[in-house]
């Protein structure tokens, strides 16, 4: 029994160099382009307060997770954006890095708002993580979440 796992144990240990390795693989040709695409077409969707097509980006069974830890379906972050009570002036990400797993990919940004909610302030700077699928040949958001950046 002992030799069992003792060779369970070095077999573990012999393979993490691989799992490192395969981790940390360098994003496929053409799908950081796209994927990047992908994160301007979002914030361009916002930034022109066009919910249809920032509706049009998100997977069936999206989830948005508020600044505030909230959960949000896609119905329910969108819909302020629908009713006008959610304006954005802009949306614009930067510091970008995109990792892809397959047909996932995990994008993370910075991400600085103009906004208002109801005539509220709403702008801030904002950590993010983006979880996209690729469905039917195409990246689509199937989760996010948004942490604000405390300011000095």
């Amino acid at each position: 029994m002992k030799r069992l796992l003792f060779s369970l144990a070095l077999t573990f240990i012999a393979l993490l160099p691989a799992f490192a390795r395969r981790a940390s693989a360098q994003v496929p040709a053409g799908e950081e382009t796209a994927i990047q695409q992908f994160v301007d077409e979002f914030a361009a969707a916002f930034t022109a307060n066009d919910a249809a097509a920032a509706d049009r980006l998100t997977a069936p069974g999206y989830t948005f997770v508020t600044p505030a830890g909230g959960l949000q379906s896609g119905e329910q972050r969108l819909a302020p954006l629908r009713s006008g009570d959610l304006k954005y002036e802009s949306v614009k990400y930067d510091e970008v890095k995109i990792r892809v797993y397959g047909d996932a990919a995990v994008v993370t940004a910075r991400v600085t708002v103009k906004g208002t909610l109801k005539g509220n302030d709403i702008s801030g700077l904002f950590r993010s993580t983006l979880t996209l699928v690729k469905l039917d040949g195409r990246w689509r958001l199937a989760a996010s979440q948004a942490s604000a950046i405390a300011q000095p």
